[in-house]
């Protein structure tokens, strides 16, 4: 009998990992294909490239060592849309991301994704914010699952409490 009771509580949670594993996937399929044309164009120094069509004054794509555009792609990259190195934009993606929304190694936005997040809403490795999440959570509101929050509102598995004493 437990040998079925393991059984069916393997199986059970099998399902419930099936969704992340396929958004993992996804989700670093996309990247892959973002840097790597980020990278394509950002190590080719001599490629530049600015559409004719213009919306408010900013060409729709641009991409080059310093790019501004409404979609702008480099190693310096301005816009409404912004993939490089360094991306300063509404939704910026990059080592060091600037913006509304940002995705990078360095993230400072109104909603950061990141190794290092810092915004109002941050997810990262290290996140600080008012509603942080992640590896080391630092916020009013903090969530750090296995991790370590800090913050007047704390959910963690190791609280700071916990860790000092």
């Amino acid at each position: 009998m437990r040998n079925f009771s393991e059984h069916s509580a393997q199986t059970r949670e099998q399902p419930r990992m099936m969704p992340f594993w396929l958004f993992f996937l996804i989700y670093m399929g996309v990247i892959l294909l973002l840097t790597h044309l980020a990278t394509a164009v950002v190590f080719s120094g001599d490629r530049t490239y600015v559409s004719h069509t213009q919306i408010a004054g900013l060409p729709l794509l641009a991409y080059g060592s310093t790019a501004k555009g409404i979609i702008a792609i480099g190693a310096k990259a301005t816009g409404i849309i912004a993939i490089g190195g360094l991306a300063i934009g509404i939704v910026a993606i990059g080592g060091l991301a600037l913006g509304a929304m940002s995705l990078g190694g360095l993230s400072l936005a109104l909603f950061a994704f990141g190794g290092l997040a810092l915004g109002w809403r941050a997810i990262g490795g290290v996140a600080i914010g008012e509603a942080a999440l992640g590896g080391l959570a630092i916020g009013k509101y903090a969530y750090a699952g296995n991790g370590v929050a800090y913050g007047s509102l704390e959910a963690s598995g190791r609280q700071k409490e916990h860790l000092l004493g």
